[in-house]
């Protein structure tokens, strides 16, 4: 195109005919002009074409983590209902005068220890390092960063909470006061159940043990609720970006 217009700027000139080889000049630049600014649209149009892919990929492994961590969080869900009727099986067996039955093992392995779980956080990690470039919604960056930074941290607080509840008093007990644990089947044998009876610390230690897994499990009823809703919002991103 250029040599072609080259030729017409050397008639033009040949044949001393100035205003035409203005005119071809001046179409000649605004072609030139439309050129850079068609490849720098189809640039730009590329650029973003492989951002919305990342994007894509991005919150695809999200969700795959979040929906991993909601199946963690439910199985947790039915243990912390579990241990905490143990709690109170075992309380109420050592505020009675009921006889020591070894059905109440069972129990007292529910009632001592505690659950865990880590959260998966790389894609996330991932996502605050990029500066939330990564996600091209305003709000599901919102809503994204509310959930990690509000809901998940609530929850790994309350299970520190409780590994720390556990490691500073229960773990003592289980060692002094009760002849074996077996994680296996999760059975604690007392030593003494008669003296666990008249130990008020103990009793009030397993009392405070326990509203700590009722907060716990709130907690975790409100964290599974957010995780729903987030895995939804994202769904709904991912649509739109794949049409």
């Amino acid at each position: 195109m250029i040599p072609f217009f080259r030729k017409i700027r050397k008639k033009m000139a040949d044949d001393n005919r100035p205003l035409k080889y203005a005119r071809y000049a001046f179409g000649e630049i605004i072609l030139v002009v439309i050129g850079i600014l068609i490849a720098l649209q189809i640039n730009t149009w590329n650029a973003d074409k492989k951002a919305r892919k990342l994007e894509y990929l991005t919150l695809t492994e999200l969700k795959k983590n979040i929906e991993t961590d909601l199946v963690a969080m439910d199985l947790m869900k039915i243990s912390l209902n579990s241990r905490i009727r143990a709690c109170e099986i075992v309380i109420q067996s050592l505020s009675s005068d009921q006889p020591y039955h070894d059905s109440l093992n069972i129990h007292f392995g529910m009632a001592m220890v505690y659950d865990d779980m880590d959260f998966h956080k790389g894609i996330y990690e991932s996502i605050k390092i990029s500066g939330n470039q990564l996600i091209d919604d305003n709000s599901l960056r919102f809503a994204i960063n509310n959930y990690y930074d509000y809901s998940v941290q609530d929850m790994e607080d309350g299970i520190r909470e409780i590994r720390d509840d556990f490691y500073n008093y229960m773990l003592t007990y289980l060692r002094e006061d009760f002849k074996y644990y077996r994680h296996i089947d999760s059975k604690a044998e007392p030593r003494d159940f008669e003296a666990l009876k008249q130990d008020m610390t103990y009793k009030l230690s397993l009392g405070i043990f326990m509203d700590v897994k009722k907060m716990n499990l709130r907690i975790l009823i409100n964290t599974i609720q957010a995780s729903t809703e987030l895995i939804e919002k994202i769904d709904q991103r991912l649509s739109k970006i794949e049409h």
